[in-house]
């Protein structure tokens, strides 16, 4: 799911002055050829933020990754 979203980025944003909730929706940031995208309908934010959490579940941990690297380096020499 997450390699046909494209880069995008989630913006959070902080509290307002009164910290009752955020100064602003969370918002999709995504760029194009034709321009940026910004998405902060609820459905939108949650399309993404699912194809987020999928990608978090199939990365690596940080000590997987040096070794996969530390492994393609080997074999590139």
């Amino acid at each position: 799911m997450g390699m046909m979203s494209g880069p995008f980025v989630i913006l959070d944003f902080p509290p307002a002055p009164n910290g009752n909730a955020a100064s602003e929706p969370t918002t999709i940031y995504a760029d194009s050829l034709t321009g940026a995208l910004y998405l902060d309908k609820p459905h939108e934010v949650e399309r993404y933020t699912n194809v987020w959490g999928d990608l978090t579940k199939r990365s690596l941990d940080q000590q997987a990754s040096r070794d996969m690297i530390l492994r393609a380096a080997r074999s590139a020499r």
